[in-house]
Parts: C-alpha cells; structure tokens; sequence
C-alpha cells in the first residue's frame, strides 16, 4: 500500500552532500563535474596510477621497486572537495557519503570493465583489513563497507575475513614513505584457508585512499604468496606525490 501511495508523488530532492544545494542525487551535477578526476591528468603511472609531471610510463617508486600487483584501478585524486566527503564517511560516520563514494567508483569500474577482457578482470574482492581495536573505535571497516557495494554492484564475491591486521600498527597518516614501509612490516596474515580459496584466482583489493603503496605492496605480497594468479588495487583515490 504504501509503495503505491509514494509511486503518486515525485521524490523529495535531498541537498548535496558537498553544496547542500537540492538534488535528485547524493551528489549534484554540478559536484560531480568539479570532482578530481584521474583521467584528468595526462600522464599517470600506469602501475600505481601516481599522477605525474613529465610524460613517463612509470613513476620513479615503481621503477626502482616494482610493485608486486598489476595495476590500480582508481577514480580520482585525493584533493577537495573528495578528501572532504572521504573524511565525512570515515571519520565523521556519514554513511550517506560513504554509497555516495561506493557509487562514484562502481561507475568508474563498470567503464574499465567494458574496456577490459573479461579475462584479465579479478574474480574476487578483498578489502584492506583493520585492525580489530581501530574498528571497534570507529564502529566499521570503511573498506569492507565499499567492497561490498562493488561486489553487488559488480557481481563479485567479497572475502572480508581472509586476511586479518593482526598488528595495530601506528596510523599511516603523517608518516614518511620509509617510514609507512616499516610500519607494516608483519602487520597482516592470511587466514589458513586463504591458499585453498585464493589459489590461482585474480584478485582486487579494495581501498579507500592509496597514499605511498604501502599498505597495498604488503598485502599483494602476502597473496602472491599464498598462490594468487593476479592483485590489483580499486580504490577511490590517490594521494598527489607533493601530499
């Protein structure tokens, strides 16, 4: 009864998430255009998607430590007004702009997809754990959270009890790239199931900011261990080299 009432009468527009102007959509047209895209920058690392200044395949991190996964796959840079709505979602718990970031980054997957061959495509997500006393903290895993939405939006299977941060480690944020490598070093494990499940499959894991690589380098590392065919990285966005 009451979907055929509400069917009667037009949708209430909500205000945007980043103007608060009316919109039929978490973000209005206008936000959508003014967002950081990737594709914006003319050249970009083709390995880990680091904008950059000269017309070069790779960035110079990579050329002297190649990554061990394949490539990233992301939407935008993290610079305004995105950092504003990242920060809302994981730190203010504004879930409202969580599906809105969810949604932003299904709409850039599905256009790399249709450019993709459907075998080199991952077959499965796996999102960046944290550690269980920062999730009890802030109430969620945003990652897990965003993986997810793809894995529905995608039609994908989500593993989000395969890999645990056994570690709490110091917040990556503020820390050099030295010395986020070091922060990491034993920080994850895999499940023992992980070999038998993972084994021989193409794997995406799923993110929410890729700053230095190193929380991403340290996990592909671990699955290319346990047997792994492929790892690439989806997240929302990529830290500009001068942040």
């Amino acid at each position: 009864m009451w979907n055929g009432l509400l069917a009667q009468f037009p949708s209430i527009p909500q205000p945007c998430l980043l103007c608060d102007q009316p919109s039929s959509e978490r973000l209005c047209q206008g936000c959508r255009f003014q967002l950081p895209y990737l594709t914006r920058y003319r050249h970009r690392c083709v390995l880990c998607a680091l904008p950059l200044s000269t017309d070069s395949a790779y960035c110079g991190h990579c050329l002297r430590e190649p990554p061990p996964f394949e490539r990233c796959r992301l939407a935008c840079s993290y610079e305004f007004p995105l950092d504003h709505l990242i920060h809302a979602f994981k730190y203010e718990r504004r879930l409202p702009a969580g599906r809105a970031l969810s949604e932003l980054l299904i709409e850039h997957l599905q256009a790399e997809r249709a450019e993709t061959d459907e075998g080199d495509w991952p077959q499965c997500l796996i999102p960046v754990p944290m550690h269980w006393s920062r999730r009890l903290k802030r109430g969620f895993n945003q990652t897990e959270l965003l993986a997810k939405d793809l894995g529905r939006a995608l039609a994908l299977p989500v593993h989000h009890r395969l890999c645990r941060r056994h570690q709490r480690t110091r917040a990556q944020q503020g820390l050099t790239r030295t010395a986020r490598i070091h922060n990491l070093r034993h920080a994850f494990e895999l499940r023992p199931s992980a070999s038998r499940k993972l084994a021989g499959k193409r794997v995406a894991l799923v993110d929410d900011v890729v700053t230095t690589t190193s929380t991403v380098r340290a996990l592909s590392r671990l699955l290319a261990d346990a047997g792994v065919a492929s790892v690439e990285v989806w997240a929302l966005a990529r830290t500009p080299e001068s942040q």
